[in-house]
């Protein structure tokens, strides 16, 4: 008979990890840190370093005690603060994000102990090993869907229940995953070592609770169940797709086109800003981002200017410093239209705008210019893509692997280095005189690791 207050008898509680460790896991079950570092095993890791140092060296006063690291996290809540900064990160793809559930009642059964509060603070949570203390826990918040929460409530939420050293495959309950596709790719890792895991949806586990995992555009009319930020496998993937795309279909040869070439469009554009309906789509579009003062248009064309100042641009030949304009009006293009924001509201800050170009990129390199080379199309795609990721990796701790994984030349490099320039500069004038402090050694960094060997 469970000790467990009747109540609570229904949760579980989750560990999350990317599906790529799950053979691993299968094959020496679910470790510690410390036993990971001990037998050499590598799992792809999703944690925050600086988080991971504080848990290392936090004591645990009761149960198996010695540190964190000794003890396989969960949580109580599903919908974690702590996978929301993972995938805003840009470092890591939602989709490809597993739970592993455990009945609330291994508590009992398991070496375990659990917290009021996340371990990832200076000063520690308070630890409990008496499952009658599962009523100090603030179920509240731990049940509550918001993303956004003070500090403290934010800890709270991440309760946690922490497991000695091990758990055991056969402790598993069941797997959460994302989508049909992560489904099957999980149950073929299961079939091959002949394990049987119950596989679910997030509305599968508890028919009459309503647990939520993901972090999704809700507030998105016709992107309410698309992750809220596209991972770096997911936008290559399609950033590959749109090149490919508008190749292809370019082959087949219209009878008219809205632009000659670039160089037209850019003088159509200085004209009427509304020249192509996705820049329509941004026309004096206000903003409820703190940063961004502007509106999306003003700040379009501040970067535009800012691009003819930067060195690359102007020694790089007319064609280029062409390809360059067209791409700083292009590249926030990904905010609109305005019907997104629930009937032309302010628009909300949106980490995803790049990803949403893709296939308006698509859309006007295919239908609307008429003489563009193949280089081209990749040029401005990369740009506009891609035009972000260096203010990222500098500022955000997006990962620079991303971004040797993404150019081709040196040439590539320097223009994301030129769009990043002009649109730090139209944001931030304090970033900016960090990034002319930082950028040579940064690129140098960069360089030096994409002309390494595979």
């Amino acid at each position: 008979m469970s000790n467990i207050p009747l109540e609570h008898q229904w949760r579980y509680f989750f560990h999350f990890t990317d599906i790529r460790n799950l053979e691993s896991i299968l094959e020496h079950g679910l470790l510690c840190t410390n036993k990971k570092k001990e037998q050499s095993i590598q799992h792809r890791d999703i944690a925050n370093a600086s988080i991971q140092e504080r848990r290392a060296s936090m004591d645990v006063p009761c149960g198996c005690k010695g540190k964190i690291h000794d003890y396989v996290p969960f949580y109580f809540s599903s919908l974690n603060p702590m996978l929301l900064g993972v995938i805003n990160s840009k470092n890591q793809d939602q989709p490809l994000i597993i739970y592993l559930c455990l009945k609330i009642q291994k508590i009992e059964t398991l070496n375990a102990i659990f917290t009021d509060a996340s371990a990832n603070t200076d000063i520690p949570p308070t630890f409990y090993n008496d499952v009658a203390d599962l009523n100090k826990i603030d179920w509240v918040l731990v049940d509550s869907k918001k993303w956004s929460l003070p500090e403290e409530a934010r800890h709270k939420k991440m309760a946690e229940v922490l497991i000695y050293e091990k758990v055991d495959i056969s402790d598993i309950d069941s797997i959460i995953v994302y989508n049909n596709g992560i489904k099957q790719e999980a149950q073929k890792i299961l079939t091959k070592y002949k394990i049987s895991i119950p596989l679910k949806f997030e509305d599968e586990l508890v028919p009459d609770f309503k647990y939520k995992f993901w972090y999704t555009k809700f507030f998105i009319s016709g992107q309410k169940n698309d992750t809220l930020v596209t991972g770096p496998i997911l936008l290559k993937t399609e950033f590959d797709k749109c090149i490919v795309s508008i190749r292809e279909n370019r082959k087949q040869i219209k009878s008219t086109y809205s632009f000659r070439n670039i160089e037209n469009a850019i003088t159509c554009i200085k004209t009427n800003f509304c020249a192509f309906k996705e820049l329509e789509g941004i026309y004096e579009s206000a903003t409820d981002n703190n940063i961004h003062l502007q509106t999306v248009s003003d700040h379009t064309q501040a970067v535009v200017e800012n691009i003819k100042q930067t060195q690359y641009y102007k020694t790089a030949n007319n064609h280029m410093q062409h390809i360059l304009l067209f791409a700083a009006y292009l590249h926030d293009i990904g905010k609109g239209p305005k019907e997104k924001w629930n009937n032309n509201k302010i628009q909300k800050t949106y980490p995803d705008h790049p990803a949403d170009s893709i296939p308006m990129m698509q859309r006007i390199l295919t239908n609307d210019i008429q003489d563009i080379d193949s280089n081209d199309i990749r040029r401005l795609c990369l740009i506009v893509v891609y035009h972000n990721i260096i203010g990222d990796a500098l500022f955000k701790g997006r990962n620079i692997t991303e971004i040797v994984g993404i150019i081709q030349s040196e040439d590539e490099l320097d223009a994301l280095f030129c769009i990043a320039e002009a649109d730090i500069k139209a944001i931030n004038s304090n970033w900016y005189d960090e990034f002319n402090l930082r950028k040579k050694e940064f690129k140098n960094e960069i360089w030096n690791l994409y002309k390494q060997p595979a």
